[in-house]
């Protein structure tokens, strides 16, 4: 029996990883500093040993391969120690290229935004359709309830990260996952610690639709003027655009609110293929629906079943996930760690507000490694301005050193949104967060956690206390 080895086996990706190889029938083992849930439940479950801490004794047992995750890096003891042993060793993203969609018909879902509930929407869809797609994606869908699937059928859909691979190999993961379908959500800057500027990111987009093959359809958000560029100066595949403006192949017309999520009108080249009710909060992911259906007719699927699957779809952990009421206050977690993602997922939560006649609530942890530096210090102030209250937390500090001039300054954050009419506030410590909103909140508010992390346990915590207190005065 084969035994793989991953280091930064605590990455939600490396984790999903990790359970494939042990349905493949490998033996696994991983090393992590820290390991948080979802991925240690996950780990738990699969029995997979984990050394805390990044070692050299911790390759004794001579594994058949390495994994290397692009949180390790020169100077790791464990990464010194590989590379003087004659073990292989190869990325997560080649690992999963070489092993799992290699020989499928590989649909890859990128963009900035909106990946994760994508990729696992257009997952389930074929699974109604077309049973037991691949899956690889970097959060959990409930309707399969883990990252992952190894699957039988012909298809295999995999979330397509612009984020560098290895540190031998210092290109985005997205290139390779041997595309020959896609879609392309938005491209933004992000990732701050490995790109330069708006253009650096672009080029990475280049690099991947240039991938595709002459048959294969590239399904683009054509309400973006870069994507448009992007699409129309590089890709050799079979372009079309969905969106909102009417010069889209695919549009969405006449959307609107229900007590379940959203209503809308999809058109192809401007006739009404369906009306689709999605469970799901928000125009943008209305959008993310659009393309979802884009694709599954270019796939051949029949339209009428890709549509009753979107209304069976459960949704994502950590993307809009409720996570209860604490006497007559609404709780969800959501994974916004930048300014336009936290701006449509308030965006998102403003019905549900009013609905419920409370105080919209956003509470932000400033972690990605993005969003820790100061390169959107004066835009994200703009990002909360459908909240009614605003808490800012402290930043959260790595091992990267960064001065105090590099970090973003959550007070002046604060400050700002304060200017512009609203709430705002920015603690020193997590655990006036908990004081304030088990002293503030009343019935009928709704409570939206936005962070890339696990937010130190604050969200869960502060459910559980609300569900010890007497019933909250309501509006």
């Amino acid at each position: 029996m084969k035994v793989v080895h991953l280091m930064g086996i605590g990455g939600s990706g490396m984790a999903s990883l990790a359970g494939m190889f042990v349905e493949k029938g490998w033996i696994v083992r991983g090393s992590d500093e820290k390991v948080y849930p979802p991925a240690s439940t996950e780990l738990a479950r699969l029995k997979v040993e984990i050394f805390k801490g990044y070692k050299s004794e911790n390759l004794y047992l001579n594994p058949d391969l390495v994994i290397v995750g692009n949180v390790v890096s020169r100077g790791n003891p464990e990464v010194e120690a590989l590379l003087t042993s004659k073990i292989p060793y190869t990325s997560m993203a080649q690992a999963l290229a070489d092993y799992f969609i290699k020989g499928s018909t590989s649909i890859v879902i990128t963009g900035t935004h909106g990946k994760t509930t994508t990729t696992s929407l257009l997952a389930w869809i074929l699974e109604q359709s077309e049973p037991s797609p691949g899956l690889f994606v970097g959060g959990i869908p409930l309707n399969f309830e883990k990252g992952y699937q190894i699957g039988s059928g012909k298809f295999f859909v995999t979330e397509g990260d612009e984020y560098d691979t290895a540190f031998f190999e210092k290109t985005p993961k997205f290139i390779h996952y041997l595309p020959h379908h896609a879609i392309l959500t938005s491209i933004e800057f992000d990732h701050a610690d490995i790109y330069k500027d708006l253009d650096h990111v672009r080029t990475q987009f280049d690099r991947f639709v240039r991938l595709l093959p002459k048959e294969g359809a590239l399904i683009a958000c054509g309400d973006s003027d870069l994507v448009r560029k992007v699409c129309s100066e590089t890709s050799t595949g079979r372009v079309e655009y969905y969106g909102k403006k009417p010069e889209n192949e695919w549009r969405v017309k006449n959307i609107h609110d229900t007590q379940k999520g959203k209503s809308f009108e999809l058109m192809f080249h401007g006739k009404r293929l369906a009306i689709v009710n999605s469970p799901l909060l928000g125009d943008h992911n209305v959008l993310n629906v659009a393309a979802c259906l884009a694709i599954a007719k270019n796939l051949g699927l029949g339209m009428d079943k890709a549509v009753q699957s979107v209304e069976t779809f459960l949704g994502v952990k950590r993307r809009q996930e409720f996570l209860g009421e604490g006497h007559g206050v609404a709780l969800y977690d959501d994974f916004a760690h930048h300014p336009t993602a936290i701006s449509e997922t308030l965006s998102a939560f403003t019905p549900l507000t009013k609905e419920r006649k409370g105080r919209l609530w956003a509470v932000f942890e400033p972690r990605s490694n993005t969003i820790r530096r100061r390169i959107f210090q004066e835009t994200l102030p703009l990002s909360f301005i459908l909240a009614d209250e605003v808490i800012i937390a402290p930043v959260y500090r790595k091992k990267d050193q960064l001065s105090e001039q590099e970090i973003l300054a959550p007070n002046d954050v604060a400050l700002q949104i304060r200017e512009k009419g609203k709430n705002a506030r920015a603690p020193q410590e997590l655990e006036e967060i908990v004081q304030i909103l088990l002293n503030e909140t009343r019935s009928g508010d709704v409570v939206v956690f936005m962070s890339n992390g696990n937010f130190e346990g604050i969200p869960l915590r502060v459910k559980n206390e609300l569900s010890k207190l007497p019933q909250l005065p309501s509006h």
